[in-house]
């Protein structure tokens, strides 16, 4: 069995995606699985056949472009991996394919849970922001800390919105948990509503419910491209904040507009 699983999710960036595999291949820790799920045009091109590493599992996801117009597909294909039981690693983490992680970490989470014997029940680590130009150099123009433990189980700092999805890691056993108590395991909010910060949905409400124990260590590299979705892609700190709030604006509307249209539906059903 591995000791940690993580879940690759590629939509169609040969340019990136090939970074992000060697990100996982050079980890030093060796006893891991990588499941990728491809959106399925760069998994017909047979795109990924130069992995050749056993340890990696490449799947289409099996999504269709009608699906991506009502959920958020990321979400979507973590939830299909994690509901079928196909991550089978104690730890599980997550990369999307234009994001890096740092060769040491999957040792450095393995190693804290292992120390700790195996108590912690999710951790996040410190992590770099770079934005990569057009010519496909990146420089690092921020730094997320994991200064000190987050959720609200501990009174911890917020994850919401200031923890990115690729710092953190939890076990397998908290989702059984996370499953009992939202009666459901579609873990990964799908709402469209929900798509810029679903990771931060997600991990708050890991963080309800155990710390969130933190590794003030950088293991990841957060990056800002020309090709991804990455409503974040700026090179100052006030057009990322302006970005944000024009995300969370969007969102915010979109929820008024579905609470809207259910509160008029029964009028609607009285009248005739």
């Amino acid at each position: 069995m591995p000791d940690l699983s993580i879940i690759i999710v590629s939509h169609n960036k040969p340019r990136l995606v090939k970074e992000a595999v060697q990100s996982v291949l050079d980890q030093t820790h060796k006893n891991w699985e990588a499941i990728l799920v491809d959106s399925g045009l760069l998994h017909r091109q047979g795109f990924f056949d130069f992995i050749q590493d056993e340890r990696f599992k490449v799947l289409p996801s099996g999504e269709t472009p009608e699906m991506a117009k009502s959920k958020n597909m990321a979400s979507w294909c973590f939830n299909e991996i994690l509901a079928a039981g196909q991550a089978k690693g104690d730890l599980i983490m997550y990369l999307c394919d234009d994001d890096l992680i740092y060769r040491d970490a999957f040792e450095t989470f393995w190693n804290f849970y292992v120390e700790h014997n195996r108590e912690p029940q999710a951790m996040y680590a410190s992590q770099d922001i770079g934005l990569v130009d057009r010519d496909g150099r990146t420089r690092i123009i921020g730094q997320r800390r994991a200064d000190r433990p987050a959720g609200r189980f501990c009174k911890g700092r917020k994850l919401d919105c200031q923890v990115d999805y690729l710092q953190f890691c939890h076990t397998a056993r908290i989702l059984q948990k996370l499953k009992e108590v939202c009666q459901t395991d579609r873990y990964h909010s799908e709402d469209k509503a929900d798509a810029d910060h679903a990771d931060g949905i997600f991990m708050e409400q890991i963080g309800a419910m155990t710390t969130v124990y933190n590794i003030d260590k950088v293991l990841s590299l957060n990056r800002r491209t020309p090709e991804s979705a990455n409503l974040l892609y700026s090179a100052s700190a006030f057009g990322r904040f302006a970005n944000l709030l024009r995300a969370k604006v969007r969102g915010f509307l979109r929820r008024l507009g579905r609470k809207d249209s259910a509160s008029v539906a029964p009028n609607h059903a009285k009248r005739e």
